[in-house]
């Protein structure tokens, strides 16, 4: 059970995408980086003082529901430690299939570090 001035460690709904709307909203008009085992898509918000919002997407393709589960959680947890989405943006992670053979969240770390470095300028 929580208690009163608590950190919260987790995302906050704030924090993420959540409506399909602004899912296609950053895939359509957002700018790319690739990396090894993500893809980052970005666009800026309306309003530049807005919390950075982030969402991740894992195809089928990449593999089974547990799989998919244990790449979001270890991204989430990376991102959580070392940097969240800079304000102002909008940022989806797509889920590449080599992030399936990923075993720690670490293995993300050349790809979200040169993601947010890339987007912090």
């Amino acid at each position: 059970m929580r208690r009163p001035g608590d950190q919260q460690l987790g995302i906050s709904k704030d924090m993420r995408l959540r409506q399909r709307a602004d899912y296609v909203a950053v895939q359509s008009s957002g700018s790319k980086v690739h990396g090894k085992h993500l893809l980052a898509i970005t666009r800026r918000r309306t309003d530049p003082a807005l919390a950075g919002r982030l969402g991740l997407t894992v195809t089928k393709k990449v593999g089974n529901a547990v799989v998919r589960n244990r790449i979001k959680r270890m991204v989430r947890e990376w991102i959580r430690l070392h940097g969240w989405v800079p304000t102002g943006w909008d940022m989806v992670l797509v889920a590449k299939d080599s992030a399936a053979r990923q075993v720690h969240p670490d293995d993300f770390a050349p790809d979200l570090t040169k993601i947010l470095r890339h987007f912090s300028t």
